[in-house]
């Protein structure tokens, strides 16, 4: 099995989804479905061009295109790369808003690389009954955009989705966590990158953020008495998409700080 670093030219590839199991030196693989279409299609791709393929566990391959059918690609693998995890070591617990807002959460978190986002129903989630009952349908949905961030980003792992949970379910799930934070809506305090400075930020980690209007009195007390610490979010008050970015890239810059000093 050939095993490269991640050159220049790879990056340069245009990544595609298979399912796991598939990505074996010397043989072909068979790519249908919307990965074909956009292949073929979208990108006109055609025979003799190189692309990456990806599992999103993980391992990602280089292949040769050899025919391109109207349902269906063929391609040659040609090298297997050394499996990887490419996430940051970071469960996003994340507040259910709107869910047009929500998808863009799930997509930007995603591409930044976090590894697992755990959906929360809070108290203030404002989510009508027929909201609740379609929870499970949208989980499918939130991990399609997981995997199509992971081939936009040229990722190896894709961040995965847990199923929605009560904030005290949720928060059940995260005990393992070194480090646990919950960014809060209020104005002022410390900020998150101070506050993780300050308390040297470890991995694995937990970010909890809540809905507009914030957490009630009651989940503050299920926060505090489970371990997590509280940072502020500056002079501003933001969306909770917008806290959740945010906070993820912050713990993205600490952590490739992490592995640069070890």
């Amino acid at each position: 099995m050939g095993v490269v670093g991640v050159s220049d030219q790879l990056l340069g590839l245009p990544q595609f989804l298979i399912p796991k199991d598939q990505l074996l030196v010397g043989g072909n693989v068979v790519v249908s479905g919307k990965e074909a279409l956009h292949l073929g299609g979208a990108r006109r791709l055609r025979k003799g061009h190189r692309v990456r393929l990806a599992d999103g566990r993980g391992r990602v391959a280089v292949a040769e295109i050899t025919r391109v059918g109207k349902t269906e690609v063929i391609l040659s693998i040609l090298e297997v790369l050394a499996v990887r995890s490419d996430v940051i070591p970071l469960t996003i617990l994340l507040s259910v808003i709107r869910f047009e807002r929500f998808d863009l959460a799930i997509s930007k978190l995603s591409e930044i690389g976090v590894a697992d986002i755990q959906p929360v129903v809070t108290e203030r989630s404002r989510l009508s009954g027929s909201d609740i009952k379609r929870l499970d349908v949208r989980v499918q949905r939130w991990q399609g955009l997981c995997f199509e961030s992971l081939k936009q980003s040229k990722g190896f792992v894709a961040t995965m989705i847990r199923r929605p949970r009560c904030l005290k379910e949720a928060i059940g799930t995260v005990t393992d966590a070194s480090c646990k934070v919950a960014l809060l809506a209020e104005k002022g305090g410390g900020g998150l990158f101070h506050t993780l400075k300050k308390g040297k930020a470890v991995f694995p980690a937990a970010l909890v953020i809540g809905p507009e209007g914030g957490f009630s009195g009651k989940e503050k007390d299920l926060l505090k008495e489970a371990g997590f610490i509280s940072a502020g979010l500056g002079s501003r008050i933001l969306r909770s998409e917008t806290a959740a970015i945010y906070g993820a890239a912050v713990f993205s810059e600490l952590f490739a700080c992490k592995g640069e000093d070890s």
